[in-house]
């Protein structure tokens, strides 16, 4: 049987204090920064996606990965490093899934925008209006410009004019080719002319910046592929030294040098990364 003695009590009493009063004044804020990861979420999944997906069941699943993440980092690393590390991977890795999937989409768009001008200006000599226009591109053309067009209809159809519609197709996309489509539409709506012949100029000029695009990512190409490999090699060198000494890679997560050491090669390591990006982004 423990014989606790009065300061042992003590200590106890103020740890216990501590931490009831730690949560309790951590509530609220933990509170806020739930509710604006959800709009974070829900702006992603339901203005940029266009995914019917409730916020809190991805805060859920936030919160899943995170538990998951550090339980599995404490299996393989018996470390108190080890937890941690896991849930700041857990933690950023849905909103990393979230944001590739808004960039593979935004691409796919950019790479519609020509089709879809070009099926806007066969209608339009065909003799539809605006509106059966967009619901051509609507009907006929691939996800994802598809979704957008029908989403913009809808609106639309719900009473919204259809110039506030096109701005908030505008503003949801948020690419400036597509701005540049819909502003030029307004204009011509506002000033009339042939609106089959703008529609022409507009689907050269963003064939020409599209080219122009193409040009420079292909000239970065090499920049973007060694940011990528200095990024990837501390990890494939560190599993390598595990495969030979892996007492010494053991010491670098449980001895205070070596975690000091493994913060430092993270921290210049993550600095280079972004350098490369930022000399290799240009923007047209």
């Amino acid at each position: 049987m423990m014989n606790f003695t009065p300061l042992d009590i003590a200590v106890y009493v103020c740890g216990g204090v501590g931490v009831c009063l730690g949560v309790l004044g951590g509530a609220e804020p933990f509170g806020r920064w739930i509710l604006k990861q959800e709009r974070i979420y829900g702006h992603i999944l339901r203005t940029s996606l266009l995914l019917d997906v409730q916020p809190r069941s991805a805060t859920y699943f936030a919160f899943g990965c995170v538990v998951v993440c550090a339980a599995l980092a404490y299996l393989f690393v018996h470390s108190l490093l080890a937890p941690v590390m896991g849930a700041v991977i857990g933690a950023a890795a849905p909103m990393a899934a979230l944001r590739l999937l808004r960039r593979r989409r935004l691409s796919k768009l950019d790479d519609q925008l020509v089709d879809g001008v070009q099926t806007l200006a066969s209608g339009v000599r065909a003799g539809l209006n605006l509106v059966q226009a967009f619901e051509l591109v609507a009907g006929n053309l691939p996800a994802p410009i598809c979704q957008e067009f029908a989403h913009l209809l809808r609106e639309y159809e719900y009473g919204v004019p259809i110039e506030s519609a096109m701005d908030n197709a505008a503003e949801r996309i948020g690419r400036p080719n597509y701005r540049l489509v819909f502003s030029a539409l307004q204009t011509h709506r506002q000033r009339g002319g042939d609106l089959g012949e703008t529609l022409d100029r507009i689907a050269e000029s963003v064939r020409e910046i599209q080219r122009l695009e193409k040009r420079v990512e292909t000239l970065t190409a090499q920049g973007r592929a060694a940011a990528r490999w200095m990024g990837a090699m501390p990890a494939v060198i560190l599993l390598v030294l595990y495969s030979i000494e892996p007492e010494w890679v053991r010491m670098l997560f449980v001895d205070d040098l070596g975690k000091a050491l493994l913060a430092v090669v993270v921290a210049m390591n993550v600095a280079g990364f972004l350098w490369i990006r930022q000399i290799v982004s240009i923007d047209i």
